[in-house]
């Protein structure tokens, strides 16, 4: 706690030092987040503690890929187990990579084989417009699934023609290219983006080859609006070090396809939303890279949802939702086997505004095959107190189901266990924010979580251990937590300006029930201390320059900082050149499995975008 103190004391003299400036323009805050279920809300206008990233932040970032970009978000715990996010794991407050739903557009990006693939997107990340991350139970917004948070790639359709062009080089062969076009004909929008990256690896059998392509379409008729979306990803990747250490060979292979169908209806006073999505996902796993004979597993997985949602208000102070979700889920695996099941739930929402208070109570009821039908309801309020200053509290209950892989999987180190029973949780959280030049921010949330699913084993005395991985439900997990954020951003006529400062801070407490004599796999691994800054500065017409610091500590891990920096030049008819430093420090780190993340190294690149204002 010593180091973080010193660290927020030298944040909090940059911050008051910046901050002894004038400011002689305003800021237009007109930022909105548009929510799974198809009803757009205003940022600032929210009932729980989201984080918003837009397509200008995200060009300041030192990433190459979403779950990169996702890292330097607070609350969020980014476990990576190679460059570009080959392999990525998504943890919300202290929950797993299991309870976090992704979505594109809304459409839900669930793998019933396990949440290892749910962020094997098939969208670059120049097809992104915006990340939305909602921290706490999701529910009330997205449905079932999203037990401790969910992030939502947002991607929007452009009525303008535009080229946006970008390729790099760097350390370790690392290379790539992408290409996103927007070419509408007769009012139907369109946005095609192609990407490619690949590299020898930072350290032995970490090479990748990553390929994407996706297309969206849409078309606003007669108070109608039709939305295709269609995508494709193909992995490959060397895996050391990704499940044990004990093959340094392994080898993966994925391709994802996804294609989705939304078609939404504007009535006088309310709007219906229908999504029709598909998704398959195919994963080859070798033990050994140059021999599949020995130890290879292969595993195709589908799912098919329909999901259709009427929004409307009565009155001058009613808002509703109310709706239903059907999904299918099928997989067909070499060490799985062929499972199938079926999820059906319904739900909705009550939204009352009067003044300056605003509740909404939800309710969903689910049901699974072989899982009793059960009810999830939540409750949200808020006060604003003025302009500016606005309270939050929410109370939800959420849950998800184990995968396939946890309840079948076997191998000479793990075994399944069919007698799982789902997870569920009751979260609560208190916050309060303020917008304007000067954003702050700060809650406490807390988290009880039981039947939580975790891969134990017996411990022993020989090495390695000879006991096999089984996960089971632990009785009651409990996780508290605090978040601030202070940004202030800033407008000068001078050539040397910063952007903007931010600084964001969270920190967790878990508790266990749990046998001394039993080693766990995830329960121990949350995020204790997570400390977040960023620095953009302008150089006038020259370029500008982001600096990011970074210092992560987890339960039973030593703590590590990292520092990042991004410089861009100006903008030359349409062109700028870019370099990307990464971990300047150095830092020897682990986030995931056995995989030793790569200490200092560079990439360089252009940039080059075209607009063209349709008449």
């Amino acid at each position: 706690m010593k180091k973080i103190s010193i660290l927020l004391f030298n944040c909090v003299l940059v911050f008051h030092a910046f901050t002894q400036r004038d400011v002689i323009k305003t800021l237009t805050l007109n930022e909105i987040i548009i929510t799974g279920r198809g009803n757009p809300i205003d940022y600032f206008q929210r009932n729980q503690s989201m984080t918003l990233l837009k397509a200008d932040k995200l060009a300041l970032l030192p990433s190459r890929s979403l779950s990169e970009a996702l890292s330097y978000t607070s609350g969020v715990d980014v476990r990576q187990r190679g460059l570009n996010g080959m392999q990525a794991d998504i943890g919300i407050r202290g929950g797993s990579f299991e309870q976090t739903l992704i979505l594109v557009n809304g459409f839900k990006m669930v793998d019933p084989q396990t949440g290892h693939h749910a962020m094997n997107i098939p969208f670059t990340v120049n097809a992104i417009d915006q990340i939305e991350i909602t921290k706490g139970p999701a529910t009330q917004m997205f449905g079932q699934s999203a037990l401790a948070g969910a992030v939502n790639f947002v991607s929007h359709l452009s009525s303008k023609t535009f080229v946006k062009a970008q390729s790099y080089a760097g350390s370790f062969g690392t290379a790539g290219i992408n290409v996103t076009m927007s070419a509408p004909i007769k009012g139907w929008n369109q946005k095609l983006s192609m990407g490619f990256d690949r590299s020898n690896g930072h350290w032995s059998n970490s090479d990748f080859d990553n390929k994407q392509i996706s297309y969206e379409g849409g078309k606003s008729f007669k108070k109608q609006y039709l939305l295709v979306m269609l995508a494709y990803s193909d992995r490959k990747f060397g895996a050391n070090g990704f499940y044990s250490n004990k093959f340094p060979d392994q080898w993966e292979s994925t391709q994802n396809a996804f294609a989705g169908l939304r078609y939404n209806v504007s009535f006088r006073k309310a709007t219906w939303v229908n999504r029709l999505s598909t998704r398959t996902n195919r994963d080859e796993f070798r033990l050994k890279r140059n021999d599949p004979g020995f130890y290879t597993n292969r595993h195709f997985s589908e799912t098919y949802s329909l999901e259709s949602i009427l929004n409307g208000k009565f009155g001058s102070s009613w808002q509703y939702h109310l709706g239903f979700e059907h999904r299918f889920e099928a997989l067909n695996s070499s060490n799985l086997g062929l499972r199938n099941r079926q999820y059906s739930s319904g739900f909705g929402d009550v939204i009352f505004k009067m003044g300056k208070i605003t509740a909404t109570s939800s309710l969903l009821v689910f049901q699974y095959t072989d899982v009793p039908l059960k009810l999830l309801p939540s409750v949200q309020c808020a006060y604003q107190l003025n302009e500016a200053n606005r309270l939050y509290a929410n109370l939800a209950k959420s849950n998800r189901i184990p995968t396939y892989t946890e309840l079948y999987y076997s191998d000479p180190s793990n075994m399944g266990n069919a007698a799982l029973k789902p997870e569920y949780a009751n979260s609560a959280e208190l916050g309060w924010f303020k917008v304007g030049k000067l954003y702050l921010e700060a809650n406490a949330f807390y988290r009880q979580t039981y039947n939580m699913i975790d891969w134990v084993r017996d411990s022993s005395a020989i090495v390695p251990n000879p006991n096999k991985w089984q996960p089971v439900n632990i009785a009651e997990v409990r996780f508290y937590g605090l978040e601030a954020t202070v940004r202030k951003t800033f407008v000068y006529p001078a050539e040397f300006k910063p952007n903007f400062v931010d600084f964001s801070y969270t920190y967790m407490k878990a508790t266990h029930v749990f046998d001394e004599n039993v080693e766990s796999r995830y329960a121990y691994s949350n995020l204790r201390h997570q400390l977040i800054a960023k620095f953009s500065f302008q150089f006038s017409k020259y370029g500008s320059m982001q600096v990011n610091y970074r210092f992560i500590q987890r339960v039973s891990n030593p703590a590590y900082q990292l520092v990042d920096l991004k410089l861009i030049s100006g903008n030359l008819k349409g062109f700028n050149l870019f370099v990307e430093a990464n971990n300047l420090t150095n830092t020897n780190y682990v986030e995931a499995g056995f995989v030793q993340m790569p200490g200092r190294w560079f990439k360089v690149g252009l940039n080059y975008a075209f607009t063209k204002v349709n008449q």
